[in-house]
């Protein structure tokens, strides 16, 4: 997932913010707001961010369709996403507080569970593939391997279980325990697991090849706000290293901002990426990042009126010099992957080695609203410097081609 989440500081284009209903008559505190508020709320916000404006001809009909079913905040959340889902965008959606706090977490890499990673896919019985376990988590400490299958969660089967039924069962407070039953090699194997609280790297560095001449660093997600952080700590304490390869094999992406900070560290000038997205109830503007040597250069254009701003903050250091470059790509390399992927590859700056991207060329914004609830909407498009577009991920997936076309063994 692509977020433009942008800090507000000097030199930043902050989206702007969305003028809530009671605002407009002077009142800043908000009343205690009704569930039907709050399902008024996602409907006005999803019409006021949306980008493909052409989905919402029928917009209308939905403002008061389910006014007198909605009496809790549940039902102003399910509501709300059956709204959502007759716009055919499955990454437009509305979270209800728990799992907008489960977001949050996630920004700060730091989730309450037993720390596994499922595959996409089931084995022979139905029973759902562990394909990570995540080193010092509850889950490793408890014995559980990557390649064990989950049968039950609790006395509960998880075949033909809907996944996220399935995670809601096994997540928790930490401290608290979960039964778990896993099948490894033919055999069932019951643990006890203490769920905790776990700290999620979003980048490994490895030394790798002859004499560990090459630094590889594995991108597990672009959504913590430690990620320039920890890939800034990796380069330094890796300066010996004569090359240096990026992978984004199975990563979703993340924030703008981190991508951006990111490149900086690999390009010294050039465009790193186009953004063209919605004004608030208006129409377009248009934002290319671009470097120089000293500054990251953030130029806005105004489509309506074709006014542009433009506005400077500082960069990152551009740590990697001219070291060779690989990045390692795969199909679900998706969103900001992509965005880095295509600015490395459009500045001449690296090579690509792996499948063709995911195709996930749009972004959302999330929007906080009532009673801890956050809008999730798909308000941009972004472009490689080339003007390349990846597409929606959905109906049009177009990727970003590697320069070496490579199958990930099985």
């Amino acid at each position: 997932m692509t977020t433009l989440i942008l800090p507000k500081q000097k030199g930043i284009i902050v989206p702007q913010r969305i003028v809530l209903p009671w605002e407009i008559y002077g009142i800043r505190q908000a009343p205690q707001p009704t569930p039907v508020d709050v399902y008024h709320a996602a409907w006005e916000t999803d019409l006021a961010l949306a980008y493909d404006l052409d989905r919402y001809d029928n917009w209308g009909e939905f403002e008061h369709k389910f006014c007198d079913r909605i009496h809790t905040l549940d039902d102003a959340v399910q509501f709300a996403n059956e709204a959502y889902a007759t716009l055919d965008d499955p990454y437009t959606r509305f979270l209800g507080p728990k799992k907008a706090q489960q977001q949050a977490d996630e920004r700060q890499g730091t989730l309450t569970g037993i720390g596994v990673v499922f595959e996409a896919k089931a084995d022979g019985d139905g029973n759902i593939v562990i394909g990570r376990v995540l080193e010092d988590g509850p889950a490793h400490n408890a014995g559980i391997k990557p390649g064990d299958a989950l049968k039950k969660v609790g006395r509960f089967l998880v075949k033909n279980m809907p996944r996220e039924k399935m995670i809601e069962r096994i997540t928790g407070e930490a401290g608290t325990k979960v039964k778990l039953t896993i099948v490894r090699d033919g055999e069932e194997l019951n643990f006890e697991v203490t769920r905790g609280i776990i700290n999620i790297p979003a980048v490994r560095p490895e030394r790798v090849g002859e004499n560990g001449k090459v630094l590889y660093l594995k991108f597990s997600t672009f959504m913590q706000d430690d990620t320039v952080d920890e890939m800034r700590q990796a380069l330094e304490e890796n300066s010996d290293a004569e090359a240096i390869v990026i992978g984004v094999r199975f990563n979703p992406g993340g924030q703008v901002l981190q991508c951006l900070r990111v490149l900086s560290l690999f390009i010294e000038e050039g465009v790193l990426v186009k953004i063209r997205q919605r004004i608030p109830y208006k129409g377009f503007q248009t934002t290319v990042y671009r470097l120089t040597k000293e500054r990251l250069v953030v130029e806005r254009t105004v489509e309506a009126t074709g006014q542009t701003f433009s506005q400077e903050m500082p960069r990152d250091p551009y740590l990697a010099g001219t070291k060779p470059v690989v990045v390692l790509t795969d199909k679900w390399s998706a969103s900001a992957s992509e965005m880095l992927a295509g600015a490395l590859k459009d500045n001449g700056r690296a090579t690509l080695i792996g499948k063709t991207t995911y195709g996930k060329g749009i972004g959302q914004t999330p929007q906080p609203l009532l009673d801890g609830t956050v809008a999730i909407v798909t308000s941009l498009r972004y472009f490689s410097p080339n003007g390349h577009w990846a597409g929606d991920a959905h109906k049009e997936k177009i990727g970003i081609a590697p320069h070496i076309e490579v199958d990930l063994p099985e």
